[in-house]
């Protein structure tokens, strides 16, 4: 495991979550997620607002979603460094399909146990104005992210 790798690994799989979340739009017409308004709360831990449930009222923030977007695929590489640990140091084995989405799965518990939490939406968000299109997206969008995980280490190892 080297950065290239991790790297490769965590944009691949950040970039098939992305394109999933557009792609599945104009079926269930459900919006992808907020990059800008996560910059606007990234931004606001600068002034210790780490709970926010105001977030999506404050006034737009000079480079939020240039932040909004970064913060994403930097979380979507360390992701991609901790999936390739796991596998590589801790369970000894390749990455697969099968791990990956697992791992896909269990980095759903950031936007449910912190992040929908930390801007109003509480617990899984559950507590947001339409929870239910807002599980499905996370579900979707992380199960979609491990299978990229997956992916991009085939791409690293060119054999796509």
């Amino acid at each position: 495991m080297n950065l290239l790798e991790i790297l490769a690994v965590g944009v691949v799989a950040t970039a098939a979550s992305d394109i999933w979340q557009q792609a599945q739009r104009p079926v269930t017409g459900i919006p992808a997620a907020n990059w800008p308004v996560t910059g606007r709360w990234v931004l606001g831990w600068r002034e210790g607002r780490f709970y926010d449930p105001m977030i999506g009222s404050r006034t737009r923030l000079k480079g939020e979603a240039t932040v909004g977007w970064l913060f994403h695929y930097l979380i979507g590489v360390i992701y991609g460094g901790i999936y390739l640990y796991l596998a590589y140091a801790v369970f000894n084995t390749l990455p697969t399909l099968l791990n990956g989405l697992i791992f896909g799965l269990i980095t759903l518990a950031a936007p449910f146990l912190l992040m929908k939490p930390a801007l109003g939406g509480g617990l899984f968000g559950l507590k947001a104005p339409e929870p239910r299109k807002g599980l499905f997206l996370s579900i979707s969008a992380h199960a979609v992210f491990g299978v990229g995980l997956y992916v991009g280490e085939l791409l690293y190892r060119g054999l796509v």
